[in-house]
Formats: structure tokens, C-alpha cells, sequence
């Protein structure tokens, strides 16, 4: 049999280039504003002129990630380019916070209701920084980076929508969001001093979150840990928090901290665990973790598809360090679920299936983003490619067939 980490480079390269990236250079481009269309359908059909920016940061983040890791082809560049000259004349207001969604005349349509557009913008603009050198981008960053830092610190002040924080509550999505982006930022500018704060974000995430009790992490906890009646506080999102494992794993490795980087791993096999549906494949996206069929979660066992990406993406993490047969089983499993289940002949995945399997409408926003569909791609061909261990993919076991 050809040799198996060939085989998946093969497929997530042929996904990436010959599929997902031709959708949106097809369906998404050409807009007069420089703004990529984010709303659209499998079909690629411009369902809404509307500018979600996070969607905008998200894509920014994408082609300048494409250019950089990928290939230095110019038409990548170019799209990044008028994406954030786009970014750099619309979307935020006098205080430096950034607005969650326009129409195509730069009006603004809904004001800064969620401290995720700020990430996804901030996250864009290092990346960016990276492939134009353009220091206006880097400015910016820091600007948001600061702006984001103080809010951060200041519970109540922000908001997370398409959901909610209760009051006297924080998030994990928060934490896990920011911990990344922070440290990807201090990396693209050479500052420590933002490294570190996404360090000390993620130090924080693995203490607030976590149930000692069952091992699980909620997806909210009260801010001093005290008791609650709340529902919410029963919620797991696995998906959330497996993503949020192979964030930290990337952080913990240049800190050389295996201890942590083990728990993160051991993290990932109990929440894979956790979500996946034994009757019907595929990983939910909510649980509660103290076993009731009750789940204080919209949508709560359908099975979008960023979740199983970021579980493709973590397994071949925790593979890479340490090097268990567990890891590539379900790396294998997910994946044959999400080839059966999400690619649409157009190139993209539809985004949102029902328990069963069936296409089903959104619990979040009505758009298609360029984003977690190309990273987990991204990452997975760099984690079997040039940064792979021999030792790992040396011990797959014998009954994985041949890849689609």
C-alpha cells in the first residue's frame, strides 16, 4: 500500500487547490468594494450583499496564509491585498472596536456586538503582515491587539454574538480564540510581550474551564467559580474545546512544555470521545457533561462540519507528539465521515448536517466563510509534510484502506 502520509498530502493538497480554493475565486471575487462576498450558498449563488467582518478577517487570514504557506502566486496576494485595503477604509468606529456587519455601501448594519470580529480581523492582518511587509497592517494589528487586551480584562464590556455571554459569566471560545491569535500576532511581529499574553490566555483556559470531576470543559463557567442554576453551565462543545487543544499544543510547543502538551492530547481523545455518535458517525456539536439528554445549546446534535475539521486537524496533532494508535484511528474515522458527508460538487463542503446526516440550516451565521474548511487544510498538509515525525506514521495500523 502507498505509503499513507503521501496519500493524505495528496488528498488535502488536490482539496485545497483543485476544489475549495477555485469556489472562491470563482463565486466570491469581483465585488467593487474589495470585500469578498461571504454570503453565499453550496452553489457558490450570492444569497446576501452583506459584509460580515469576520468573514472578512477570516479571508484576509486565508489567502494571506495560501501566499505564505502554500504557494507565492499573485493572484493570492492580490486578493489578500484588496481585502485589507477594504478592512483598512470600513468597519470601525471612533473607539477602535470593530463592527460586526455592513451592507455594500459601507453602512453600518450592526455595531460591535461581538469581540470575535476584532480576533478574526487581528489574526488577518498578522498574517497579512507577513506576506506584504505592509506595515499599515501591522499598526493595525497592534492597535486592535491593545484595544482587545484592556476589553479582555474587563467582563461585561463585550459580547460574543451569534451568542451570548450570561451575565457573570466567561467563555472559553473567547479564551481559546484570543490565546491563539495573540501568540500568531507576538510571532508575526517579534513580540514577545504579546507571545506571552496568549501564553498566559491559554495557561488560564486549561484552569478555568476544566471539570476536575469529570475531566470535561464547559463551554462557560461563573467568573469566580461559584455555583449556578444556569443550564449553561452544564454545556460542553467539543468542538470548541478540541480546537482549542491544537491551538495550545502550537503554543506549548515552542515553550518546550511536553507536560502540558501531553494534557492537551489526553484532552482530545476524552472530547472526541465524548461527541461522537456511535449510532449514526460524525461528531456533535454540544453535550451536557453531566449526562442528561438536555443540552442548553441550540442545534445541539447536529454535526457542523468545522467540527470534524478541527478534530481532523487535532488528531494528527496529538499523533505527531505522542505517536499512539488512537490518534490516526479517529484521524481516519472522522475523516471518511466528512468525505462521505460534506463536499458538494462545486468544491466547497456544505456546512451544517442534521443528526442524521441531512443538510440543515445554521445555528449561527447565515454565511460561507473561507476559513475552516482551507486552514484545517492548510495545517494538516503542513503536520504531513514538513513538519512530520517519521516515528509517527510509521505505526499506522494495518486496516486503513485505501483513501478516497
Amino acid at each position: 500500500m502507498k505509503n499513507l502520509n503521501e496519500k493524505y498530502l495528496h488528498l488535502y493538497r488536490k482539496t485545497l487547490l483543485d476544489d475549495v480554493v477555485p469556489f472562491w475565486m470563482t463565486h466570491a471575487m469581483g465585488s467593487s468594494d474589495g470585500a469578498i462576498n461571504n454570503c453565499l450558498d453550496d452553489l457558490g449563488t450570492l444569497v446576501s450583499c452583506d459584509r460580515f467582518l469576520w468573514s472578512q478577517g477570516r479571508a484576509l487570514w486565508t489567502f494571506s496564509a495560501l501566499y505564505n504557506r502554500i504557494e507565492q502566486r499573485p493572484e493570492w496576494l492580490a486578493a489578500a491585498e484588496r481585502i485589507f485595503h477594504y478592512l483598512l477604509t470600513h468597519g470601525r468606529d471612533t473607539e477602535g472596536r470593530w463592527m460586526f456587519r455592513l451592507d455594500d455601501t459601507g453602512r453600518v448594519l450592526e455595531t460591535d456586538v461581538s469581540i470575535f470580529v476584532d480576533g478574526f480581523v487581528l489574526n488577518g492582518l498578522g498574517e497579512y503582515y507577513q506576506a506584504s511587509k505592509d506595515h499599515r497592517a501591522a499598526d493595525l494589528a497592534v492597535e486592535t491587539y491593545q484595544n482587545v487586551r484592556h476589553r479582555l480584562n474587563q467582563p461585561g464590556s463585550y459580547n460574543i454574538k451569534p451568542y451570548d455571554i450570561p451575565s457573570g459569566m466567561k467563555n472559553l471560545g473567547v479564551s481559546m480564540i484570543f490565546s491563539a491569535f495573540f501568540f500568531n500576532l507576538g510571532k508575526a511581529l517579534g513580540r514577545a510581550d504579546i507571545c506571552n499574553e496568549g501564553y498566559e490566555l491559554a495557561l488560564r483556559l486549561l484552569g478555568d474551564f476544566r471539570r476536575p470531576e469529570s475531566d470535561y470543559y464547559t463551554e462557560f463557567v461563573t467568573i469566580n467559580r461559584t455555583p449556578s442554576d444556569n443550564p449553561i453551565i452544564q454545556v460542553c462543545v467539543p468542538g470548541h474545546v478540541i480546537e482549542a487543544m491544537w491551538f495550545l499544543i502550537d503554543i506549548f510547543e515552542h515553550r518546550g512544555e511536553k507536560k502540558l502538551i501531553d494534557e492537551c492530547c489526553r484532552t482530545i481523545r476524552r472530547h472526541i470521545e465524548l461527541a461522537w455518535d456511535n449510532q449514526y458517525g460524525g461528531l456533535c456539536l454540544a453535550v451536557n457533561v453531566d449526562g442528561k439528554d438536555d443540552v442548553a445549546w441550540p442545534k445541539a446534535d447536529c454535526k457542523p462540519w468545522w467540527v470534524q475539521l478541527e478534530a481532523m486537524v487535532a488528531t494528527a496533532y496529538a499523533h505527531r507528539h505522542c505517536g499512539q494508535t488512537w490518534c490516526m484511528d479517529w484521524h481516519e474515522k472522522i475523516r471518511r465521515y466528512a468525505y462521505d458527508h460534506y463536499p458538494v460538487p462545486t468544491g466547497e463542503w456544505t456546512q451544517w448536517l442534521d443528526r442524521f446526516g441531512k443538510k440543515t440550516g445554521t445555528a449561527a451565521l447565515p454565511v460561507k466563510d473561507m476559513f475552516h474548511l482551507p486552514r484545517a487544510l492548510m495545517v494538516l498538509l503542513d503536520l504531513f509534510g514538513s513538519r512530520t515525525n517519521p516515528f509517527i506514521y510509521n505505526q499506522v495500523t494495518d486496516h486503513l484502506t485505501d483513501l478516497k
